[in-house]
């Protein structure tokens, strides 16, 4: 099985990703970096998102992991074209980033990742962005 997270240029995503890699590294698995656009993705934007993952995993000192980009595009429902995506993967875990948040916010989470916490039929593992 692999391990998927889904693709963020942000701190929690970065923190996300580095966290797959190395969960996926440890289990020998693959990682699989999911990607939802707009429309076709054109070779350019995967490139740039190929080059920002490995950057990330470089800076987080991942060596050796195996992985590979899946993009799905979505028609108004980012998240669940993702979770659409998640499923048609068969990975058998989904390692999403959150942001450190309040009592409050923590009472409600983001829409998206309740969203993909209660309708993915996998595993999901929330990582914190580190303080």
């Amino acid at each position: 099985m692999a391990i998927a997270v889904a693709f963020s240029d942000s701190p929690e995503g970065r923190n996300a990703l580095v966290y797959a890699a190395r969960e996926a590294l440890q289990r020998h698995e693959q990682l699989l970096v999911l990607q939802i656009v707009d429309d076709a993705a054109s070779p350019a934007e995967s490139e740039a998102v190929r080059a920002a993952t490995q950057s990330a995993l470089d800076e987080g000192q991942v060596v050796g992991s195996s992985w590979e980009i899946r993009t799905a595009e979505h028609s108004g429902d980012r998240v669940g074209a993702l979770i659409d995506l998640i499923a048609d993967c068969g990975a058998g875990l989904f390692v999403a980033g959150s942001r450190r948040m309040t009592p409050v916010g923590k009472f409600l989470l983001e829409r998206s990742l309740q969203r993909v916490l209660l309708e993915v039929d996998v595993p999901v593992l929330v990582v914190k962005e580190p303080q």
